[in-house]
């Protein structure tokens, strides 16, 4: 059981870093790149990643909690028991954001919000999928 634990988290880890660098740093660096621009020295250019580390570690674990007690052992399990606190989190998050940041907009508040659901759901579906490796 602790070893099942520890691969899904590690597997939910692995992909939350490799799909957020893939979508933020590749498909979209320019798009971003204006808004932190537009925030000047409010911003730090680039983030510490210590700190983006625990922030997946943490959610990760937290998807861990959720799919663990739906009993998830599939991709699409993952991907169908999480979507909706996903999503609330999500968007409580950007909504947030609405709160301190003046350069924030309808348009970036949706793309964040679905970039990140994105990862986060792939996450949730390897870790599924993980956990679906593991004899009960």
């Amino acid at each position: 059981m602790q070893t099942k634990s520890i691969f899904t988290v590690f597997a939910g880890f692995v992909t939350l870093m490799l799909s957020g660098f893939f979508f933020y740093e590749v498909l979209l660096k320019s798009y971003f790149s204006k808004l932190m621009e537009s925030m000047g020295d409010c911003v730090i250019k680039e983030p510490p990643f210590l700190p983006m580390i625990v922030a997946h570690l943490c959610f990760t674990i937290l998807l861990w909690i959720i799919l663990n007690a739906n009993n998830v052992n599939s991709f699409m399990g993952g991907i169908q028991k999480s979507w909706l606190p996903v999503l609330l989190i999500m968007v409580w998050y950007d909504a947030w954001l609405f709160t301190f940041m003046p350069q924030m907009t309808l348009q970036i508040g949706i793309i964040d919000v679905l970039t990140n659901g994105l990862c986060t759901l792939l996450a949730a579906g390897v870790m599924g999928w993980v956990m679906g490796q593991f004899k009960s």
